[in-house]
């Protein structure tokens, strides 16, 4: 049954390993066999049971290679010399290592190792207060560049005259997105009617009203240059023609007010945020953009061609985007604030941040989104003439109001989440902790003399 050895020269694998040795093998391989099926029955779930199952499959290959002759006798030979070779090293460290003069011996092995573990720590980390203490703050101005609009109203009120220097010059503290009313290319007016609610109770937007028809407070109907108080039941008011609105300032709470309002929500009431003051009332973003039938609109469908209308699926990614895109920021950016808090008593990684890079992601894609919200058709000319009225809101509020081409504008407000979370990105790249400044001299209070006595 054995095979002929092929190293002849190694006489001690002759006198090792004979005949016998292999009908031993045999029935050690046949047992393994036999406990391998009685394991495969116990196996507690599949994943085990595969891996019996594979194993038993092995050892019944080798059973046939011992039975034919047709396997290598000097690998097992090597195995046993190198498995015994093993043993004894591991008696020797044992033995080594069991006495105080090994365990020194063992200890100063050590002692010539040059590796700077200061250098290789500060290129993945950073020790300290500063770097999470910088990073903390922008994320508080973070937050609140994307609550001002919120709490602006309820907290402080902006005058009306530096209100619209701040507006001419795009800098406004009430909106994210700003949504032209006036006179479009095709000669018709882009306008807003709105209604008191069911209560009688009138909202009125913020937004750019003249100084003949100012904005009425939230309760009260409006009355029009001739002291006629508009409020019969049922009596809708156009901003534009009416009241001469040229612009609708939409903040983040009327965003989340709409959102209630879709069929995301449609069954579900979420009563811890609907029953803030903040978020009750009309949402003007979606009047705009979603009521009156606008909603069955953006419905993505095939088109009597059998192709998708790339045109809709720019206006659902929009529309819709708006809201999740800015859900998605506000979560995010709550997130990094505790995260920076952590920060302050444990450390601060040096390596790539993934909470950041999707706060940054989101931001910009919210940056974006009202561009696709408005866009008409799917032509480059088309989305560079959007773009360009989107951002013109910034240079000029007289020509973006005069511009007949133009719907949405952005707002500072909308441009610092973005460049923030860049910032926020970016951070522990440039800072490093300092390297350990080592005393070069002793001072003379600390050098012990010798006692004259």
């Amino acid at each position: 049954m054995a095979v002929r050895p092929t190293n002849i020269q190694n006489q001690r694998k002759n006198i090792l390993w004979d005949e016998q040795d292999d009908a031993a093998l045999e029935v050690l391989v046949k047992r393994k066999i036999k406990d391998t099926t009685i394991a495969m029955r116990e196996a507690p779930n599949p994943t085990e049971r595969s891996r019996l199952k594979a194993q038993k499959r092995h050892y019944k290959q080798m059973l046939i290679k011992i039975q034919r002759g047709s396997y290598n006798g000097d690998i097992i030979f090597h195995e046993l010399r190198a498995s015994a070779a093993l043993a004894q090293e591991q008696q020797l460290s044992h033995g080594l290592h069991s006495s105080m003069y090994g365990g020194k011996k063992y200890n100063s092995q050590y002692n010539m190792m040059d590796f700077d573990y200061e250098a290789a720590f500060r290129k993945k980390r950073y020790y300290g207060v500063a770097l999470p203490l910088v990073m903390l703050i922008l994320t508080l101005v973070l937050i609140a560049s994307f609550l001002m609009g919120i709490l602006s109203p309820a907290l402080f009120e902006i005058p009306d005259s530096v209100n619209s220097t701040l507006s001419n010059i795009g800098l406004n503290f009430n909106s994210l997105i700003v949504y032209r009313l006036g006179e479009t290319e095709d000669g018709g007016i882009n306008d807003i009617a709105i209604r008191a609610d069911d209560n009688g109770y009138w909202w009125w937007p913020l937004g750019n009203y003249t100084e003949d028809v100012p904005r009425p407070k939230n309760g009260e109907a409006w009355t029009d240059i001739n002291g006629v108080t508009h409020d019969a039941e049922g009596e809708t008011v156009n901003l534009f023609q009416d009241m001469g609105v040229t612009e609708i300032y939409i903040d983040a709470a009327d965003i989340i007010r709409g959102w209630f309002k879709t069929k995301m929500l449609k069954n579900t009431r979420l009563d811890f945020l609907e029953d803030l003051s903040i978020f009750k009332g009309t949402s003007f973003y979606y009047q705009i953009f979603l009521a009156d039938g606008k909603s069955d609109a953006l419905v993505i469908k095939k088109t009597e061609s059998g192709n998708y209308d790339f045109g809709v699926v720019f206006n659902h990614i929009g529309v819709y985007g708006i809201i999740i895109f800015l859900l998605a920021f506000i979560i995010l950016s709550v997130f990094l604030f505790i995260f920076n808090v952590v920060r302050l008593f444990t450390y601060t990684s040096r390596r790539f941040h993934v909470f950041e890079f999707f706060t940054f992601l989101f931001s910009l894609l919210f940056l974006l989104a009202p561009v696709f919200a408005t866009v008409v058709g799917t032509e480059f000319s088309s989305i560079s003439q959007s773009f360009q009225n989107y951002f013109g809101s910034l240079i000029s509020t007289d020509d973006f109001i005069a511009n007949t081409t133009a719907t949405v504008g952005v707002s500072i407000l909308t441009l610092l989440p973005a460049g923030i979370s860049f910032l926020l990105l970016l951070m522990p790249l440039f800072f490093k902790n300092r390297f350990r400044t080592i005393p070069k001299r002793i001072p003379k209070g600390n050098i012990k003399t010798k006692s004259i006595h």
